[in-house]
């Protein structure tokens, strides 16, 4: 760093990407640690920052498909010589069975894709619902007013969601987070219902596409997804399935119509 950080200042975001990165050197990095342990705001934006890049080590994960995998259906679908009747008729033939074998081979390989990555999607679903459950975690955000939850997440996610002014009987809402679903920046929205803690997650539509079918339960969890034109909401929790559906209804309810 170039200029010290007074305690009244606060970090830029060069400072802040390199302190995280570990590029500072080992006085400039005391400085900076220095000024966090003074500086409240400046804190929570590293927490977030560092938080943020954890969160999307582990979701920026790319699947292909297994070369035995794909070995295993091209065999199963190649299709069989057909017998020549005439030149002309047996290289037609060919030709429309070898298209319809790649045709097939393709669905197949989709399906194949569309069931892994919704086995990894909500088993991610499920982690970052337990470790929002975690005794030593805190969401960044603790609140039970829309009105001071809504507005944290402006400016930290590429676009913008709404919060029911009334929520299905005996839900409260907690608070919120920032979250990385799918390889996406997401909003964590943390509510109860009849005591029982409920995960949300609310995602851009625009950016990586997810898969649209999701188990109905994974390992005990309910699991509840809605759409809008530009939103995609996921909720995840032990409650009642028609409770969480409830709950559902009323966030896809006042979102913004286009």
């Amino acid at each position: 760093m170039t200029q010290t950080t007074q305690a009244n200042e606060h970090l830029g975001p060069d400072q802040l990407s390199a302190f995280i990165d570990g590029e500072l050197s080992s006085s400039e990095s005391y400085e900076v640690q220095q000024h966090l342990t003074d500086c409240h705001e400046c804190a929570l934006r590293v927490l977030s920052a560092t938080r943020l890049k954890a969160a999307t080590a582990r979701a920026a994960q790319q699947f292909d498909v297994p070369a035995d995998a794909l070995a295993r259906l091209t065999a199963q679908l190649r299709p069989q010589e057909p017998k020549k009747i005439a030149r002309i008729y047996s290289f037609r033939s060919a030709t429309w069975a070898a298209a319809a074998a790649a045709l097939v081979l393709a669905v197949s390989l989709l399906g194949w894709r569309q069931t892994r990555e919704a086995n990894t999607l909500s088993a991610e679903l499920l982690d970052q619902h337990l470790a929002a459950l975690s005794s030593g975690a805190s969401p960044e955000v603790v609140s039970t007013d829309r009105h001071t939850v809504k507005p944290w997440f402006q400016g930290k996610l590429p676009f913008s969601f709404n919060l029911p002014d009334v929520l299905p009987a005996d839900t409260t809402l907690k608070g919120g987070d920032l979250a990385y679903l799918n390889g996406q920046p997401a909003a964590l929205l943390l509510f109860t219902i009849h005591k029982h803690e409920v995960s949300v997650f609310l995602t851009q539509r625009s950016g990586r596409p997810m898969v649209t079918v999701l188990p109905g339960t994974q390992s005990g969890f309910a699991m509840r997804q809605a759409m809008t034109h530009d939103l995609r909401i996921i909720a995840v929790s032990d409650v009642n399935p028609a409770d969480l559906d409830l709950l559902v209804s009323a966030l896809l309810g006042v979102q913004t119509p286009r």
